[in-house]
């Protein structure tokens, strides 16, 4: 009864084996592998909402090795989707008609930039959507 009780290994569980490694090969084996699956997310923080538009300003710097996609969500409810956006891209602005002034989130999922399939877990930035100043003041 014990045994039946235990966890189960995870099949897709991978080990990885550093015999004859120094610590040195070891960690700069780890640091590489860290390295490429590093990501940089640049979103604006108060993004400008005019006519029914909201300047998000999401780019995909052109260092970065995947593709990605993002949402734009206020009170719980996805107002716009994106699509792929390829490293060197940005979306500047995204139509989302019933976005207001108010706290909003900006998700950012990492892709394969072969397949468009996610990749890694998505992270999400709290912005502060504010209404442009159409007068031209800053």
């Amino acid at each position: 009864m014990w045994q039946f009780s235990q966890p189960k290994a995870d099949p897709g569980a991978t080990v990885l084996a550093h015999e004859g490694k120094s610590d040195e090969e070891v960690i700069a084996e780890l640091n590489r592998q860290a390295e490429e699956s590093r990501m940089t997310i640049s979103v604006s923080a108060k993004p400008k909402l005019e006519d029914g538009k909201v300047r998000v300003n999401v780019s995909n710097v052109a260092e970065n090795k995947f593709s990605q996609t993002f949402t734009l969500s206020q009170d719980s409810v996805e107002l716009y989707s994106s699509g792929l956006i390829a490293p060197g891209e940005v979306v500047e602005w995204c139509e989302a008609p019933d976005a207001h002034e108010g706290s909003a989130t900006v998700t950012v999922q990492g892709c394969d930039p072969e397949t468009g399939a996610p990749s890694g877990n998505p992270q999400s930035v709290a912005v502060a959507i504010v209404t442009a100043d159409l007068s031209g003041n800053q």
